[in-house]
């Protein structure tokens, strides 16, 4: 028996064919191995291995060494050959040309644009320096539900300071919070939002300076710094740095620097900063030992290599030891203060009172998924049409080898053309995604653009998409014609080694499964947004103008009346807040012991509320207009019922709140939110505007006749009284923007849908064609036995209207599922009923038979004796 000591090496033998001469390598190898077989017998087997290896290195010689510089010219040669070969089967299969470049261009295109928008959602805050390091505090109330969340981005005023002085492990914090200002130069005026910082602002945030020095910008507490378009717009092209500013209340600032705009995607957007300690109220809080509220955005800078928990872990002593005793002895949550990296403050969207423009997690995963699956859906399609070609293409693959092609060639020729196809559709995709970036930019919400010089990776990671689209979508049809044996190409056998791949089939499935799911997820988001908006409110949201209250609090009650005088006007009310979106809440307490507390909104308004919103009192009365700040309180339903009272025994209850007033009405439910939430306790408080001022509205209602001139009168009368710009919006616009993200996703969903179900129809187009051919002398012998058109084409539809069923039914489980949780996220929504799942269905077989109807009616109406020639 022999063993690995009594054979030859094997690595010397693979060196040894590797290199040597194809003509000279069996010869040689036999003498090598007849001579290590009789040195063994009489020496060692390591001498007889040193002589072995020596034997084949003594070979490697110029004259024996296999020559390769005729290979690489070839090798040359054979690309360019296949190029050619490839140009030629393009110009040639024109209809099959246009159907690859096309279905891959489309998924090409949906990849690039969903791609800009991911890449920009996950962009934002990234720029700063020591971005990594940069991070916000935010807050949660257990227990203390506003919006649907405890979460508030809101911390106390003193937080900054006492982390900056107590904390080593703070390299920089700093407080701001947002400031809309009118700012007024000369004799114009400027109606801008910005924000109170501190002097450490741009110790955290590194946002370029083009006047000014970042060091000392904020020092003096009567500073202002405006952003470059805020400058040219105010300034021109003049260094403002220097220059004073009269802000509203009447105090001038100097501007002591000009910063670059916020890039896009920043969640901290201004156009100009104040010194926060020209802020009278914060002055007050950081002087007070303790705090008692939260009303200030904390940002902090770790020092390198500290850990965030290390931070958290402080802040129950820095509550213990900051907290007024007094404000908070009957607190009835707890409260836990968080660090999160700024990168991730974008994607965060169940803070409370947050800054920035918000993303949305779970649109960037569905858009993610739905990206790489029209991609793939269009790769499959690639797949299936090459495969419906091969049988055209299966002798030229024959003759290829029977000339001495070997099998690599044969697929590197094949994946050379798929490759060739996905650049072709890669240029074809830059065009169109570049002509519908706008509109889906516009759709999403966001700046997208392409950038090749500012985003390095992106055409590198572009071109890489397309090598691997390339590869991907010719890989089946390469492995597979390059199998094929010679003489079954030669002799027209090769029925059975295609058709034997069910693969094709289920890439059907899967693409049908996939349109199905998407065209149900289309119809769910249409028809839940279609509820949404059709909904009864229990408030009129119709032909109500809301209009900001700045700069009208002091002429109020005239300017009131002077609208009043016009037929377009209804009438006219002030509120804190519009009723599409109540914010404001608090806590009351009307039992006594701390089972007693609910969480209640809080809604401030004048007496003629019910006059604009229309909303229906049930029991009671509405304010006393000639005595509003003696009024009493009125509640809706919900919270009558929260309180254990009926409607009618609610009246003259007290509330235990602010001064004790008691109900005296109760308003039927209407929403104060959006449908995402369901109504909650509310509680309607009598106020004059003054109390809320210009954070509040002034409520037009219009009659829709005219409405034109009745707006142009409402501006022209708010231009005697006041220097603030008229700012107005439609309610019923507000309204709708409260479901702004959801009519996007279902646009862009109805959008990716078609493309999907087109991709998908020209993958079963392709199938078609590919059983139309091998089945053609069928066709031909059954049409002489006596078959009719109508039986030929049942015959060739049916197997493929099979598989859509069968993708219909593997739909319907994923489809159900992940519209079941997105109509989870609304209180109020339509229940899944069985005939939107029957309609896409119902599509799916209309569009399938479109897609076969074609090759089956063509293949059924040939002439058999073509058909049969070839017998």
């Amino acid at each position: 028996m022999k063993t690995n000591k009594t054979i030859p090496p094997k690595l010397a033998r693979r060196l040894l064919l590797r290199f040597l001469r194809d003509d000279l390598a069996e010869e040689v190898q036999g003498d090598l191995d007849e001579k290590f077989y009789e040195t063994i017998k009489t020496h060692s087997a390591f001498k007889s291995k040193m002589n072995y290896w020596f034997q084949v290195f003594n070979y490697l010689r110029p004259f024996a060494i296999r020559k390769n510089t005729s290979y690489h010219l070839n090798h040359y040669d054979m690309f360019q050959n296949y190029f050619k070969i490839s140009m030629r089967n393009l110009i040639r299969q024109k209809l099959y040309s246009i159907i690859n470049i096309g279905g891959l261009s489309v998924g090409l295109t949906s990849f690039i644009l969903i791609f800009l928008y991911v890449q920009h959602e996950f962009s934002y805050d990234r720029f700063f320096e020591n971005s990594d390091r940069i991070y916000r505090i935010y807050q949660r109330q257990i227990g203390n539900l506003a919006m649907g969340s405890d979460y508030f981005a809101n911390t106390p005023a003193k937080l900054a300071s006492v982390l900056r002085e107590e904390y080593p492990m703070v390299e920089y914090a700093t407080a701001l919070t947002g400031h809309s200002a009118l700012l007024s130069y000369e004799e114009n005026r400027f109606l801008e939002s910005g924000l109170w910082a501190d002097e450490h602002f741009f110790n955290v945030f590194s946002y370029q300076f083009k006047y000014g020095n970042p060091q000392k910008a904020l020092e003096e507490p009567k500073s202002i710094i405006l952003t470059e378009s805020l400058a040219l717009k105010i300034f021109g092209y003049d260094n403002p740095v220097g220059k004073t500013l009269i802000h509203q209340n009447g105090d001038a600032f100097l501007v002591s620097g000009v910063v670059f705009d916020p890039p896009e995607n920043a969640s901290i957007k201004f156009s100009f900063l104040i010194n926060i300690l020209a802020n009278h109220w914060f002055m007050e809080e950081i002087d007070q030992p303790t705090w008692n509220g939260n009303s200030i955005h904390t940002f902090v800078v770790l020092r390198q290599g500290v850990d965030p928990k290390e931070l958290e872990e402080k802040f129950p002593g820095i509550l213990k030891k900051y907290r007024d005793p007094k404000g908070y002895v009957d607190y009835p949550f707890e409260d836990q203060y968080i660090l999160e990296r700024i990168a991730d403050i974008h994607l965060q969207s169940k803070v409370n009172e947050d800054i920035g423009l918000k993303g949305n997690p779970l649109y960037v995963d569905i858009f993610s998924i739905v990206a790489v699956g029209i991609l793939l859906l269009a790769c499959i399609n690639y797949m299936n049409l090459a495969i419906a070609r091969s049988v055209k293409r299966a002798r030229e693959v024959g003759l290829r080898k029977v000339s001495g092609a070997i099998r690599k060639q044969i697929i590197s020729q094949f994946l050379g053309e798929s490759i060739l196809i996905s650049f072709l559709a890669f240029l074809l995709a830059l065009g169109l995604a570049y002509l519908l970036l706008p509109l889906f930019g516009t759709l999403m919400e966001r700046p997208l653009k392409f950038d090749f010089i500012g985003n390095k990776f992106l055409l590198p990671g572009l071109l890489l998409l397309v090598l691997l689209v390339g590869l991907i979508s010719g890989s089946y049809p390469a492995f597979v014609i390059s199998s094929l044996r010679p003489i079954h190409v030669l002799k027209g056998k090769i029925e059975g080694k295609l058709s034997g791949f069910r693969l094709q089939r289920w890439l059907i499935v899967g693409q049908y499964a996939a349109s199905i799911a998407l065209v149900v997820c289309s119809l769910v988001i249409h028809l839940q947004i279609r509820f949404v908006r059709q909904k009864e409110l229990g408030y009129n949201k119709e032909h109500i103008i809301a209009i900001r209250s700045q700069g009208l609090v002091d002429k109020y009650d005239v300017i009131k009346n002077e609208w009043l005088t016009n037929p377009g006007v209804v009438a006219v009310t002030a509120s804190s807040d519009l009723p599409t979106n109540i914010g404001s809440s608090t806590i009351i307490n009307y039992g006594g012991s701390a089972d007693d507390d609910i969480a209640i909104y809080r809604w401030r308004v004048d007496q003629d509320f019910l006059k604009v919103f229309g909303v229906q009192l049930i029991a009671g009365k509405n304010f006393d207009s000639t005595n509003v700040t003696e009024n009493g309180y009125i509640i809706n339903e919900t919270a009558a019922k929260a309180l254990g009272w009926t409607p009618e025994e609610a009246l003259g209850n007290d509330l235990n709140y602010d001064g004790g007033r008691s109900v005296i009405g109760v308003v039927k439910d209407f929403h104060i939110h959006s449908m995402h939430l369901a109504i909650q306790p509310l509680m309607i408080m009598p106020a004059q505007i003054a109390q809320f001022g210009r954070w509040g509205y002034v409520n037009v209602k219009v009659r829709p006749e005219n409405l034109t001139q009745t707006i142009a009168f409402l501006e022209k009368t708010t231009k005697k009284y006041s220097e603030y710009p008229f700012d107005f919006q439609f309610l019923d616009e507000n309204y709708d923007q409260l479901y702004k993200s959801e009519m996007n996703l279902g646009e862009i969903f109805g959008f990716f849908t078609v493309l999907s179900i087109l991709i998908a129809s020209l993958g079963l187009f392709g199938q078609a064609a590919f059983t139309s051919a091998q089945r053609t002398q069928e066709i031909g012998i059954r049409k002489v036995l006596g078959a009719s058109t109508s039986n030929l084409v049942l015959l060739l539809t049916k197997e493929y209207l099979t598989l859509v069923v069968l993708a219909f039914f593997m739909s319907i489980p994923v489809a159900w599922y992940a519209m079941h949780n997105w109509l989870q996220t609304f209180a109020y929504r339509i229940n899944l009923e069985w005939w939107v799942f029957a309609s896409a269905g119902l599509l799916a077989l209309f569009i399938a038979n479109l897609a076969i109807g074609y090759q089956s009616i063509k293949a059924s109406l040939m002439n058999p004796v073509a058909s049969l020639r070839s017998e």
